[in-house]
């Protein structure tokens, strides 16, 4: 239930120590959990949705008859023990790694309540008299992208592109495109993951004479539309062409990607630059 007076709430691991403006018309209690409103300031947790997990308490503060912000609190974020719920909402050994949810300044619950709740952090261990929640560091008075998703349910990959972190450009520079020298490049892909994109730019000299092809293999396969082509007709110092593959086109860590170059072309001059961009 509600506080109605200071708690002696242990923590365990390092904190932050944050300095925020009380709620108009709020009492926070030492040792209680305390979050942003809507507006960033300091409340007392209770079930209610768009609120903020901001930590603990760390002294009592009675903004009853003030403005918002006249008065401050300081609020730790760290890892605390708090009250677990009973019944459906208790939490157990098994939601440790999850987002646990708010009831009050005091107690955390399972669920969200039916979408009644906002999220408390992560529960990182389950005694006998409490639950250890550790509420993330923070960016103002944003959670972040963390909690908001429960990474503890998100896959790697969905994780990465949230973030706009899942995307990979290996590079090869092509020193020789005459096509009858059949010159293989070749370049490890460190992650696993799927070729969308393959690209060359034309460097060094125009072509004078025919085409040069750039096929592309994961190991000993061939890539499914994995050939770009440069062609001779019209071709200047900087033209770009690309392969787009549709099949054949998944890597994982340590494969080999590699480039043969091929086509009529016989002009030594003419180089290039390769650019494999991978989605992981």
């Amino acid at each position: 239930m509600a506080l109605t007076e200071d708690r002696s709430t242990i923590s365990r691991g390092p904190m932050i120590r944050r300095n925020i403006g009380v709620a108009a018309g709020e009492h926070i209690f030492g040792g209680g959990l305390t979050v942003y409103n809507a507006t960033g300031y300091a409340e007392a947790g209770a079930t209610a949705l768009a609120k903020k997990a901001a930590g603990r308490a760390e002294a009592e503060v009675d903004n009853t008859d003030g403005q918002d912000g006249v008065l401050t609190i300081d609020v730790l974020e760290g890892e605390f023990k708090f009250e677990n719920s009973a019944d459906a909402d208790e939490i157990t050994i098994a939601e440790v790694g999850k987002t646990c949810y708010i009831v009050d300044d005091e107690t955390v619950a399972k669920t969200d309540g039916g979408g009644t709740r906002s999220a408390a952090g992560f529960v990182t261990g389950v005694d006998d008299d409490g639950v250890w929640v550790k509420i993330p560091i923070q960016v103002g008075a944003s959670v972040g992208l963390a909690i908001a998703n429960d990474l503890s349910e998100v896959d790697p990959a969905t994780a990465r592109a949230n973030i706009a972190a899942n995307k990979l450009a290996l590079e090869l520079d092509i020193a020789d495109l005459v096509g009858g020298n059949a010159a293989v490049y070749r370049v490890v892909s460190p992650v696993a993951g799927t070729i969308k994109k393959i690209y060359s730019v034309l460097e060094g000299h125009a072509l004078t004479t025919g085409d040069a092809t750039l096929t592309s293999k994961i190991g000993a396969t061939a890539i499914t539309n994995g050939q770009a082509t440069i062609t001779q007709a019209g071709s200047a110092i900087g033209d770009v062409d690309v392969a787009t593959p549709t099949a054949l086109n998944v890597v994982a860590i340590g494969d080999v990607v590699s480039v043969t170059v091929g086509g009529t072309n016989d002009d030594a001059d003419a180089t290039a630059k390769v650019t494999v961009y991978i989605e992981y």
